[in-house]
């Protein structure tokens, strides 16, 4: 049995001079003089965020979290000394002959224990700041694959590494974080694309260090998001299964309090856990509250006649999507109420009943403090910049970014080679057994012969998977991990991956469903982190700027747009194919402010753009036609 001391050498597998130092604002440094290290990279350093209710040692090898004592490793809430997180990072792979030796295979550049694939880039140490320009507290750093000094295959991926944390009410239970990931093929193949690329978060998550010794072995692992509700955009995102039976009549779960838990009900401390029991139709249940909307999508609104309302966070009293919300994403109606919604995209785990345990001990009630916490990271957003101009979207699932796969696994099947990792970053665990299912969009790489695992299930949902949890297939509370992916996609020289998510804590699953909501919130909202209304599918010139409103429309809009120079002005409409259905302005325009009126009763209900072109300038926004 693996036991802690196991999991917290970190200090003694390598061999490192360790340096501690103290400077003002109590900001713990610590620099690792190790024997690989060149003049030519900055030092291995370690940074700690502390604003908020999250703690986090970040480390510049592409780590979250502390492998050696547990200190501030996603503590939450920030002063219980309670961490939930032993190590995240950062997992990529690909295929073909992309490295120095020109040999196809499957190769994975990882930060990974003890075998730090990914080393700091030279020009860009670890970087802490407070205020940083985004947010309070920001850490940033560079990484990448071509040190060859520890026997890696380098195909030459450069990654830069952005941590953002907040002390704003309603947005100070996540880290947010950027990564920014470029494909410099002269430190692989030179002129090589990287074809088939998957990037992965890995969580090793150890709910909760009040558990003491064995904080790592009766954790469960979930995901949100699934492919259960729907695989038909035309059947208003209802999951039809082989048998013509429709998912939400036959959803069966249980959802409720640890039963040996000395506090009472109503105590906000005894939580509710989703015990993920499975339903009558073999499948995990998912919409509590019986609103008609799967759990395991976030609710952006719900329009009811001409009323848009948004939700409320109770506890900070933040109006959610009300300044901002996903272009993509999906309707599902429920008797005269539309709603609008995404998949949550959320890979979590909780402290679970220990087999030890002659009582149900989820949470460690009797502890001092209790482990009622949940953890995950929730991917937001996923983009590729070409080197050439324009806004690749590459996995999406009608419009929206997903998961190519979550995976989980015990500690005694870490993978220990490229072309195991390589496997598990493309969803064949074998723990799993081959049960999984989507996504859809994997058709398009079907036959790609940098894709060999490309395949699509007999029942393909637009969501990765159905086995997202140990217990669908009778494995034990155990110490798990999680591996959530993304892609593939093509990286060219030059090309950028911009992949946005962060690490949530929260009270129980409700808990961290609602601060993982508020994550993409921060993602479109200006005034918090306000990068998601910036990204459109065609590169925008600075200094113009368009706005549609009201966003959803039903038949009367408005185009607002700003010009930096004058000149001939056209604004087309563009459907979601990119068909031209609308012109509403050819003209002669003065730099400066203006507004056009847009008449969309003509247009059916869906997601369409509009291109303001003057000369060579292009800037696109994205709006929904919603009609009742």
């Amino acid at each position: 049995m693996k036991t802690l001391t196991m999991k917290c050498n970190f200090l003694l597998l390598l061999p490192i001079l360790l340096v501690v130092s103290m400077s003002v604002g109590s900001e713990l440094r610590m620099t690792y003089q190790q024997a690989w290290q060149t003049d030519a990279r900055p030092p291995v350093e370690t940074v700690v965020h502390q604003i908020g209710n999250i703690g986090m040692l970040i480390t510049n090898l592409g780590i979250w979290g502390d492998t050696d004592q547990y200190i501030l490793t996603l503590e939450w809430p920030f002063g219980t000394l309670n961490n939930y997180l032993w190590m995240g990072d950062f997992w990529s792979c690909c295929y073909g002959d992309i490295t120095p030796a020109g040999v196809a295979a499957r190769y994975a550049s990882c930060a990974d224990f003890n075998d730090w694939e990914l080393r700091p880039s030279d020009g860009y140490p670890l970087i802490y700041e407070t205020p940083g320009s985004n947010a309070p507290e920001q850490s940033e750093y560079g990484i990448d694959d071509w040190d060859t000094s520890n026997n890696v295959q380098p195909y030459g991926l450069g990654v830069f590494v952005q941590n953002y944390t907040w002390d704003t009410s309603g947005f100070d239970d996540f880290m947010a974080t950027e990564l920014t990931v470029t494909h410099h093929s002269e430190h692989g193949n030179p002129g090589v694309p990287l074809d088939a690329l998957v990037v992965s978060i890995r969580g090793d998550c150890d709910v909760a260090t009040s558990a003491g010794s064995e904080c790592h072995l009766d954790d469960m692992v979930y995901y949100d998001g699934h492919a259960i509700w729907c695989n038909d955009p035309d059947a208003t995102f209802e999951y039809q299964f082989d048998d013509s039976e429709y998912a939400s009549t036959q959803d069966d779960y249980e959802y409720q309090q640890n039963p040996d838990n000395p506090l009472p009900t109503e105590d906000p401390e005894n939580i509710f856990y989703y015990y993920n029991y499975i339903g009558t139709d073999g499948i995990p249940d998912n919409d509590v509250d019986q609103n008609g909307v799967s759990d395991h999508f976030t609710i952006l609104a719900k329009v009811t006649g001409n009323d848009t309302l948004y939700r409320e966070d109770p506890q900070s009293g933040v109006t959610l999507f009300s300044e901002g919300m996903p272009y993509y994403h999906f309707e599902h109606t429920v008797g005269d109420t539309t709603y609008l919604v995404v998949p949550r995209n959320l890979s979590y785990m909780w402290d679970s009943d220990s087999p030890a345990s002659g009582e149900d001990d989820s949470g460690e009630p009797l502890l001092p403090v209790m482990c009622n916490g949940f953890v995950g990271w929730r991917l937001l957003d996923v983009w590729v910049e070409k080197a050439g101009g324009g806004i690749d979207r590459p996995s999406d699932v009608y419009g929206y970014p997903i998961p190519i796969s979550h995976q989980w696994w015990n500690w005694e099947s870490d993978p220990d080679t490229d072309v195991k990792k390589y496997n598990f970053m493309w969803g064949q665990n074998p723990d799993l057994n081959g049960l999984y299912s989507g996504p859809a969009y994997m058709s398009d790489w079907i036959g790609n012969p940098n894709a060999p695992d490309a395949t699509i299930p007999t029942n393909p949902g637009p969501f990765p998977f159905v086995y997202d949890s140990p217990v669908h297939i009778d494995y034990p509370v155990f110490d798990y991990r999680f591996l959530q992916s993304v892609g593939p996609l093509e990286l060219a020289d030059g090309d950028t991956l911009h992949i946005m998510g962060g690490w949530i804590a929260g009270r129980g699953l409700d808990g961290l469903r609602m601060n993982a909501d508020l994550l993409l919130d921060a993602y479109y909202r200006n005034s918090i982190w306000g990068h998601g209304l910036g990204v459109e599918s065609t590169e925008p010139v600075p200094g113009n700027d368009i706005l549609v409103s009201p966003n959803p429309m039903t038949s009367q809009g408005m185009v607002n747009f700003t010009l930096v120079e004058p000149g001939r002005t056209v604004i087309a409409i563009y459907d979601i194919s990119g068909r031209s259905v609308a012109t509403v302005l050819n003209s002669e325009m003065a730099a400066g402010n203006h507004s056009v009126n847009l008449n969309t009763s003509e247009l059916g209900s869906g997601v369409y753009f509009a291109r303001v072109l003057t000369g060579d300038n292009s800037t696109v926004g994205r709006f929904v036609v919603l009609h009742r």
